[in-house]
């Protein structure tokens, strides 16, 4: 199962970043004429029927029809040089995706060598992914303002793009299945109050339309997924139920919330807190699903006592609880239900094979806490870590044996 990665999008508390945020610049990326055969789409899931109300009417977002952007690549051409990751998603032991600062790569052996699936317009832009298995995925690239962008799409793999202007750009973007999809964009943020708007689609990302807004400037603007707070992003299960989560400074709240609608209207959703961390300020990341009953969350506590907790769902996220928490901060993953761990980069890693009810220790063979900026796993035993120092050097590491052994893939 896939793990995640704990990384504000839209901004949050200073607290919080000064936790999570890691600032570096990323080579060029070599440009590859060909592309490695692409593995048969194991993704069948049917597209959800919609239960979406009719967007708000200020909206009018009609996007042009889908484009090739680039040639069907003959054989595989591995690069050569060590690309410089700044966002990894590994979708199992051997396939996975990343970004750097000029596109889109791809590994098929567990992050050994890349491949170059970069849109052959895209032209570094800043993107949003949204990587559904090896071969099918999104990205949504940043036009020359707020108000305009770029959808592309790929079904083979990265071998061959679509794409498809879009009044919007960036942003946190999820696809459920090759069908449904949901986007959240930040549009104006100051003192722990971002705007934002929810936009979704039905047709693989084809056209796009606007359902929900809090910007008290726009026309049918609604306040039940509120202006206050910074936004982390959004995650959503079908074409009907999301959460949206992030961080406001205000003691025993938790940012959550969701919607059952399609995203037309958003519920708070108030969680306990957990033992020794009364009074503690939370920063919840994005849940994750492993069915439509079984799901984690994972919260950051911010008090004396630092900490993590990972809350579990066992009725699709309509309520939560909370299990042992973590003294420790830093980057976090969740490979499966039970499957849980914790690190800043130093000795110990936190280990958990219970659903996070008790807690192990593992002593990894690097010390990498300076520059430490991500950590996956997508089972108990393997897992990644990526890191990024002050010059804007990247490394990447890989463990087969739980995290105690790490090797490097990318010096």
């Amino acid at each position: 199962m896939r793990s995640i990665q704990l990384k504000t999008l839209f901004g949050g508390l200073a607290v919080i970043l000064a936790m999570l945020a890691c600032s570096f610049t990323s080579p060029a990326l070599p440009t590859l004429a060909t592309f490695p055969p692409v593995p048969t789409a194991t993704d069948t899931a049917s597209p959800v029927p919609a239960t979406v109300a009719p967007a708000i009417p200020a909206a009018t977002d009609t996007a042009t029809a889908l484009l090739a952007t680039n040639t069907p690549a003959v054989q595989p051409l591995p690069v050569l040089a060590s690309p410089s990751i700044h966002f990894l998603d590994m979708l199992d032991d051997q396939n996975g995706w990343a970004l750097t600062d000029k596109g889109v790569i791809r590994t098929m052996d567990g992050g050994t060598s890349w491949y170059d699936a970069t849109p052959a317009n895209l032209n570094g832009a800043p993107v949003a992914p949204a990587f559904l298995n090896a071969s099918t995925a999104w990205l949504a690239a940043m036009g020359a303002d707020p108000n305009s962008g770029s959808i592309y799409h790929t079904i083979d793999g990265g071998a061959t793009w679509n794409s498809v202007a879009v009044p919007f750009g960036g942003g946190s973007l999820k696809f459920v299945d090759p069908m449904d999809g949901w986007e959240l964009i930040g549009l104006s943020a100051g003192m722990s109050h971002e705007a934002v708007s929810v936009y979704r689609t039905s047709d693989g990302g084809t056209t796009w339309s606007r359902v929900f807004t809090d910007d008290p400037g726009a026309t049918g603007s609604s306040d039940s997924l509120p202006l206050v707070g910074d936004k982390n992003g959004i995650i959503a299960v079908d074409a009907s139920h999301a959460w949206v989560t992030g961080a406001q400074p205000s003691d025993n709240f938790f940012y959550v919330y969701k919607t059952q609608d399609g995203g037309i209207t958003w519920t708070h959703q108030d969680l306990a807190m957990p033992a020794g961390y009364n009074g503690a300020m939370t920063s919840p990341s994005l849940p994750i699903f492993f069915s439509a009953n079984e799901a984690v969350l994972p919260v950051l506590l911010f008090a004396n006592n630092n900490g993590t907790d990972f809350y579990v769902s066992h009725n699709g996220g309509q309520t939560w609880s909370a299990t042992t928490p973590v003294p420790q901060g830093g980057n976090l993953a969740v490979a499966s239900p039970t499957d849980f761990f914790i690190w800043d980069g130093s000795a110990p890693l936190y280990v958990s094979h219970d659903a996070g009810a008790s807690w192990s220790t593992v002593t990894p063979n690097i010390n990498i806490k300076d520059n430490m900026d991500s950590l996956q796993f997508v089972n108990a035993t393997m897992g990644w870590a990526l890191t990024a120092d002050g010059n804007g050097h990247c490394m990447l590491y890989k463990t087969a044996d739980g995290g105690a052994g790490w090797t490097a893939l990318i010096p």
